[in-house]
């Protein structure tokens, strides 16, 4: 289960607590000591009517939020190699394909790319040093080839604070030798944005979590059909909508409770909150009682 559907469950847990208090209708949510005596019976049906509102609300948000983690968090990302890349490695790419054999190791390998390791020897390739949708481990084979040779050349691999590819949390700075997009044409091919009218001939094509179905499949399955049915600007909409009337409901859950709150009542806890528990003042009496004149005989 990714990160994304954490928030959404722990919505739909929330939910289901604040359904279950609005049912029962008492407990935590319901906590009235201070309130006036003779409006409790009204305050409390204000306060189950917000609830069961607070807890629709809740599950409706857990939705939306799970659709846009499911069906939204994933794009379809394709890599390249640079003509920079081509000028300054030329040595490494033999009849324009490359090959790769490493040990993987934690520190070593897919690192760079964050993959985990093994500690196997692995090979990659061989790769066409002309293909424009390479995948991640396809472009880190590249990559990792090129700085296992010239590591410790500065002039090829420069010192940088940043850097995608940055190997255990070092600064190799490797952007000028590969490209990433995420923006696809109407024939399926990557486009690799220069300007404006270049970004316009593509567009984003998500993968979802569950299926990795894409947006753009259009094969009747039910992912697919979600897709058709909902959209990243539609669900953006929903939740702030939703996450608006939560805030409306909150502040007519403070509007009740303040409106039938019995002031004296709140100062008198207050009170006793910063002075702990009073006691009688004859708890505090330790004269002796007076004796009793003696029996006269």
């Amino acid at each position: 289960m990714g990160l994304g559907l954490l928030f959404p469950i722990l919505l739909l847990a929330m939910g289901v607590y604040v359904l279950f208090g609005a049912i029962k209708g008492s407990g935590r949510l319901f906590s009235m000591e201070n309130f006036k005596d003779d409006s409790k019976d009204k305050a409390k049906k204000y306060m189950r009517i917000l609830y069961f509102a607070l807890a629709a609300i809740m599950f409706l948000m857990a939705i939306v939020n799970g659709l846009q983690s499911a069906l939204f968090s994933n794009k379809l990302t394709y890599y390249k190699i640079t003509d920079a890349y081509k000028d300054t490695f030329p040595e490494l790419i033999e009849d324009g394909t490359l090959t790769y054999t490493t040990v993987e190791s934690a520190s070593s390998g897919m690192s760079c790319m964050g993959v985990a390791s093994s500690g196997q020897e692995v090979t990659y390739g061989p790769y066409s040093a002309d293909n424009e949708k390479m995948e991640l481990q396809e472009i880190s084979a590249f990559i990792n080839k090129a700085y296992s040779v010239y590591k410790d050349d500065q002039t090829k691999f420069p010192v940088s604070s940043s850097g995608m590819m940055s190997c255990t949390g070092g600064s190799v700075d490797y952007s000028k030798y590969y490209a990433q997009t995420d923006l696809l044409d109407d024939a399926d091919n990557p486009v690799y944005p220069e300007n404006d009218a270049d970004r316009a001939k593509g567009h984003v094509v998500y993968v979802s979590t569950f299926g990795n179905v894409r947006s753009d499949a259009n094969d009747g399955s039910f992912v697919s059909k979600l897709y058709g049915a909902v959209s990243m600007k539609l669900l953006s909409v929903l939740n702030y909508i939703l996450l608006g009337l939560a805030v409306v409901g909150l502040i007519g859950l403070f509007l009740v409770t303040r409106k039938y709150t019995d002031k004296e009542k709140l100062q008198k806890a207050r009170e006793q909150q910063v002075h702990g528990p009073s006691m009688p003042s004859s708890a505090f009496d330790f004269n002796d009682e007076k004796e009793s004149d003696p029996v006269k005989k």
